[in-house]
């Protein structure tokens, strides 16, 4: 006989689910490339291209830094933007200060 175990009751409401990060890094990168073969089809200057392909490599790359980075817990991500408008009033104060 086994023992009877207490099973966890359902939320009432269902969470929705995030987009996870290859989401964003996917879409990112299929509009990079869609971009790229517009411009190639059109018969753009290749220096246009050249910095189409290398925004198409820089921003998936930002995206999934700042996600690397950034905490996504709600009280540590305040933390972070607390600190951030602390040291922008600072440095906003010392500007003035010099003046």
């Amino acid at each position: 006989m086994s023992i009877p175990t207490q099973q966890p009751e359902p939320s009432p409401v269902p969470s929705a689910p995030r987009p996870g990060p290859t989401r964003v890094t996917g879409a990112t990168l299929l509009g990079g490339g869609a971009a790229i073969s517009a411009l190639t089809f059109v018969g753009a200057p290749w220096w246009v291209v050249a910095i189409a392909v290398v925004l198409a490599i820089v921003t998936p790359g930002t995206i999934l830094f700042v996600q690397a980075v950034v905490p996504q817990d709600s009280e540590h991500k305040r933390d972070l933007w607390l600190a951030l408008i602390r040291f922008l009033e600072r440095r906003r104060r010392t500007s003035r200060n010099r003046r």
